[in-house]
């Protein structure tokens, strides 16, 4: 169900006449005011002893326009910080359209609070900080186009609260810090006036399953303001918005300038364009399993993956290199660690729980486990095993029983592209590997068009090249043979000719230890 906007209207409220003073104020009408002879205001107030008088207002509450004291009449202008705080028994109140700010805690704790109303054509500008704290059976609440402010935590704790409805022409440009944190809604229309959303402004609603952030916002905090939705399975951004994108259809929120996204989901895939995860940005995915970053993420902000109780295994790339603190902070079933990065990048010893310590394992490139044993912090993992594999430049290698490294298929979610210069030897940790040419599939599946390189022992290098041409598949740079395969696998011909005639369509061309892929037009 949408929400639909509407604006409520009520009957003016009389006059109220009768009234007593007291220390905590004037009694009118059942309800205590602080009044100012000088400006003609009035103001409601607690009740009862002190502000956390507990029961003092019962019932229904109607708040009038104007009151008379002593022959003076007064405009209601405010509802005081406390005036109503931990009114239990208070039902239902209705606030005249005089009334221009709402103090902080003004109705926090009134627990059986249902209704909340505003006059029509209200002049409320601002809802102060924690106003309505913990108001567990207020249902819904219409926010009139006169509010510019509302304070933090204003609706936090109100778990029965299912419905806000803003006036079609609101004038609030700001949701703040954890203003609808902790309540019952399932939706939420962002008014087109806000353009700004404060840290955690709608953490832990668990009825929320769709984000939908819209075109005018401009500026999201730098800590999730999404965070602890454990159940959202879409996420996206409205198109039109020229600060933050969902490229990709990838379920999550990226600021466009950074390449940086600062909210997912358990549903998110990490566009390879993404170089930074945002403070915050997976905060409480508790049913994400594991998680495998691209080789373009250079950097992991604090309590990224904190209390993603669900993870078990996390994959670094090999362009990683530097992780706050607390990212995996209570993220206590993560038993596989693999990170491809050749020199240990600095953690935190609060980035791991000490229980992931003992009992992960941490898989580190092969010729490294030397150097992650000896790093601060990552020493502190009981389980270091070394992969077969490893990540130099950009350019998988895979290390056979013979101790030699062939190159292998891209491995971190970037396709290989341009030309790839591939040494006679290369370097991984501490150890030096003898590159014994390609496994078969290493080019095979790749998605973009691929010169490779060889360079021989000594100072030569062999450069050579297969691709499509029109009606024909060509061959530069070596006299070696050449297989032509149907992208089904079947072998086509086997020739040492440099231009072979061959049908439009996609095939793999496989010139001694290197496979291209090739388009025929």
């Amino acid at each position: 169900m949408r929400i639909i906007l509407k604006t409520l209207a009520v009957a003016t409220a009389a006059i109220i006449t009768t009234g007593h003073a007291s220390a905590e104020g004037t009694e009118i009408g059942g309800i205590n005011y602080n009044l100012d002879a000088a400006s003609g205001t009035a103001r409601v107030t607690w009740a009862g002893k002190c502000y956390c008088a507990g029961d003092a207002y019962k019932g229904v509450i109607n708040i009038p326009a104007k009151v008379a004291y002593e022959g003076k009449t007064y405009n209601v202008v405010g509802i005081e910080p406390y005036a109503f705080s931990q009114s239990k028994e208070l039902k239902s109140v209705s606030i005249a359209r005089s009334v221009e700010s709402i103090g902080k805690y003004a109705f926090a704790a009134c627990y059986g609070l249902e209704s909340v109303t505003f006059e029509g054509d209200a002049s409320v500008k601002e809802i102060g900080g924690q106003a309505f704290l913990l108001c567990k059976s207020l249902g819904s609440i219409e926010i009139p186009e006169s509010v510019e402010k509302i304070g933090k935590y204003a609706f936090e704790m109100c778990e029965s609260l299912k419905s806000v409805n803003f006036a079609p022409k609101a004038r609030l440009t700001l949701i703040d810090d954890y203003v609808f944190c902790h309540t019952g809604l399932t939706e939420f229309d962002i008014p087109e006036s806000v353009t700004e959303i404060n840290p955690v402004a709608f953490c832990s609603n668990p009825g929320i399953t769709e984000i939908t952030l819209p075109k005018q916002i401009t500026r999201l905090s730098e800590q999730n303001p999404f965070a602890y939705n454990t159940q959202v399975t879409r996420m996206s951004v409205e198109k039109g918005n020229k600060t933050y994108d969902s490229r990709k259809d990838c379920n999550a929120i990226i600021e466009t300038a950074t390449n940086t996204l600062v909210a997912g989901c358990k549903a998110s895939t990490i566009p390879a364009s993404v170089t930074a995860i945002g403070r915050s940005a997976f905060n409480h995915c508790t049913d994400l399993t594991d998680a495998a970053l691209p080789a373009t993420i250079r950097s992991i902000g604090k309590y990224a993956y904190l209390g993603c109780t669900g993870l078990r295994s996390f994959y670094f790339p090999s362009t990683m290199n530097v992780m706050a603190d607390s990212v995996f902070w209570k993220a206590t079933e993560l038993d596989s660690i693999v990170t491809m990065a050749q020199r240990p990048f600095a953690i935190d010893e609060s980035d791991f729980e000490p229980t992931t310590y003992e009992t992960a394992t941490l898989y580190v490139p092969a010729g490294t486990a030397t150097l992650y044993r000896s790093a601060s912090a990552w020493s502190k993992f009981r389980n270091i095993v070394e992969l077969n594999k490893f990540v130099v430049d950009g350019v998988t290698y895979e290390v056979g029983d013979d101790g030699k490294a062939r190159v292998a298929p891209a491995s971190e979610g970037v396709d290989y592209e341009g030309t790839i210069i591939i040494p006679t030897e290369v370097v991984s940790g501490t150890r030096r590997f003898e590159v014994d040419g390609a496994t078969d599939d290493a080019f095979v599946n790749q998605g973009k068009a691929v010169k490779v390189v060889w360079r021989k022992a000594g100072s030569g290098i062999e450069t050579y090249n297969a691709y499509g041409q029109r009606g024909h598949i060509r061959i530069d740079g070596t006299d070696a043979e050449a297989k032509v395969y149907s992208t089904g696998g079947t072998l086509m011909t086997t020739t040492f000719k440099r231009v072979i005639p061959i049908e439009q369509g996609v095939y793999f061309v496989k010139i001694k230890d290197v496979t291209f892929k090739v388009i025929v037009d």
